[in-house]
């Protein structure tokens, strides 16, 4: 995407703005950030920083992140950044801890205000560029090297945007894993994961005759439909190279029979009762309850679904697996949509002793033994280490689901304005407010309006 297509999103963005932070700052419980930062650990990027502390002179810098529940992961990203202070006392990093969904709604107003944190959680991709060509964040080739031998170089390519670098991922996330409770399917007489989507229907009417919900969902952001569903479900279809084609050659186009065969199956799961009923009223974190108490029988979530539910059931016989094989699919059938994740990168107004000091983070950070807590709380990494002995050995089988063949993930790859089409319109299909067909000529027109406006 051009210059010009970044600033026409920035501008569209200014116009939410202050409705967006009404409904980020409305004082829920989850918004007070660690170090009773709350939502004063806020803007920064170009005020000096600097705070008295006894005699001494402190830098302080500003983080937003998504660490807001009491997961592992979350929690290790806390105390390391705790560890780092106490070992750089004359660094204070002051936290705005805000939840996943009302997180996304934020950076996109503030960015259009360029109001943005010193150091800011970023997702790769389509995501990160419209904030890098919006001029909101500066690269860190000067200290990738410091992680030589350390981090794979291959996952640097998904924050990485003309070649430069923005942030280091922590994570390798695959979108897509179907968490299941080996025992409940085995009452209903699968000892093994259906092979294709005809026996997975199959299945799943069994289970609700049993009295459970099939499948746990948590739509309320819109997001979990694209990213865990359609990203995977999608490439069953379309195969690999569909966006790329759709987006650049235009040899394919979103109004594909194989594309708007992926929406139907939506449409199908929606229709003989796979989901809990107030699937689009709950969120991705709430989704996990009827999994984990034994209402829900599956799960289909990303990697990382699994800590939690590990924590809160330690001995659930769980199981893992992928979306099956669909008749006349285009793609691999062992295809999962993969990113990396968990990049911090530094605001481009910094200079001086703030800009040096954001650095000092980012390696203090990006540890080995941060990453090692990272697979302790069943999260894979992109850092080559051996894994500690707590490792759930169910994280490795997502590990080996995951290294089969990687699909793209939907959200990391469309334009940002796409990407918000499609996230509505999944919604819109799932509760019968616009038909497969309808939805798909919704997202070729938005790909035909962004080319345009480029």
């Amino acid at each position: 995407m051009k210059r010009s297509g970044t600033r026409k999103w920035l501008a569209m963005l200014m116009a939410a703005m202050l409705l967006a932070l009404t409904a980020c700052g409305g004082g829920g419980k989850n918004n007070g950030g660690a170090n009773g930062a709350g939502e004063n650990g806020g803007q920064a990027g170009n005020s000096s920083g600097n705070a008295a502390s006894g005699g001494g002179s402190k830098v302080e810098l500003t983080l937003w992140n998504i660490w807001t529940d009491p997961s592992a992961e979350h929690q290790s990203s806390l105390k390391q950044v705790e560890t780092f202070m106490e070992e750089h006392p004359d660094i204070v990093i002051k936290q705005q801890n805000i939840p996943h969904d009302q997180y996304k709604v934020k950076v996109k107003a503030q960015a259009a205000g360029r109001e943005l944190p010193d150091l800011i959680q970023v997702w790769p991709g389509a995501e990160l560029a419209p904030l890098v060509e919006g001029g909101l964040l500066q690269p860190i080739d000067d200290i990738v090297s410091h992680w030589d031998g350390l981090v794979i170089s291959e996952y640097l390519k998904d924050y990485s945007v003309d070649g430069k670098v923005y942030a280091i991922p922590a994570q390798v996330v695959p979108t897509h894993v179907i968490y299941y409770d080996k025992d409940q399917l085995a009452e209903v007489g699968y000892e093994t994961f259906p092979a294709t989507y005809e026996e997975f229907k199959a299945m799943i009417l069994k289970l609700k005759e049993k009295g459970l919900i099939p499948i746990t969902l948590g739509n309320k952001g819109q997001w979990v439909l694209q990213s865990c569903y359609i990203s995977t479900i999608g490439d069953r279809l379309t195969g690999s190279d569909f966006l790329n084609a759709v987006l650049y050659t235009g040899e394919r186009k979103f109004t594909d029979p194989e594309f708007i065969r992926a929406l139907e199956i939506i449409k199908e799961l929606v229709d003989i009762g796979a989901f809990n009923e107030d699937f689009n009223s709950i969120d991705n974190d709430q989704q996990r309850e009827y999994f984990i108490n034994g209402e829900a029988a599956m799960m289909i979530d990303g990697s990382w679904g699994l800590g939690p539910v590990l924590d809160a059931a330690p001995d659930k016989n769980i199981g893992v697996a992928v979306f099956p094989a669909v008749e006349g699919g285009l793609g691999d059938p062992s295809a999962v949509s993969v990113v990396s994740g968990m990049g911090i990168a530094i605001n481009a107004n910094l200079t001086g002793e703030k800009l040096e000091a954001a650095k000092t983070f980012l390696k203090g950070f990006y540890t080995e033994e941060y990453f090692k807590e990272m697979l302790k709380a069943s999260i894979l990494v992109p850092a080559e280490i051996e894994a500690p002995a707590e490792v759930s050995p169910v994280l490795m089988e997502v590990k080996e689901l995951a290294s089969k063949k990687v699909a793209p993930v939907y959200d990391a790859t469309l334009p940002p304005e796409v990407t918000d089409v499609i996230n509505a319109g999944l919604q819109e299909l799932s509760i019968g407010l616009v038909t497969p067909e309808e939805l798909a000529k919704r997202l070729q027109d938005a790909v035909d309006k962004q080319k345009q406006a480029a």
